[in-house]
């Protein structure tokens, strides 16, 4: 009885899981038949966008898609209502650039990776399982 609710349990828990993920797909735009692509017009309110990159902090990563198609990532140094200055992440150190919140469809928050942290986590999951394995091998051979 209790391996059969903890399997469906699982079971549930694994269905479940991306139904919130912030990365969902994307609806194509409707196109008129013999007109030529184009990018996606920008179909937010360019006021609402206004107020969110306002409210970022200064420094924040993000990254930023362009009406065009183009996207950049970098650093946002300064926000205002009608643009957004942003310092490209290059190798080679480049001039901030001005974006027009007229020009921009969608601005996404990166999450801070770093390959020292994602080292860590793995060494410190494999030291757990490493114990717990060596844990139910005592018990197993006490009894």
């Amino acid at each position: 009885m209790l391996k059969q609710a903890l399997a469906l349990v699982l079971c549930v828990s694994v269905v479940t899981s991306g139904c919130a993920s912030a990365a969902g797909p994307r609806m194509a735009q409707a196109q008129a038949p013999g007109q030529p692509r184009t990018a996606a017009a920008p179909t937010g309110n360019t006021a609402a966008l206004a107020d969110y990159v306002q409210q970022l902090p200064a420094g924040s990563r993000i990254h930023v898609e362009r009406a065009g198609g183009a996207s950049v990532r970098g650093t946002l140094m300064k926000a205002t209502r009608d643009t957004m200055v942003v310092q490209k992440n290059t190798r080679i150190p480049e001039t901030p650039i001005d974006i027009p919140l007229s020009d921009i469809t969608r601005v996404t928050l990166e999450g801070s990776s770093s390959t020292g942290r994602n080292i860590a986590i793995g060494v410190a999951v494999g030291v757990g399982a490493t114990f717990g394995v060596l844990l139910l091998l005592a018990a197993a051979i006490s009894d």
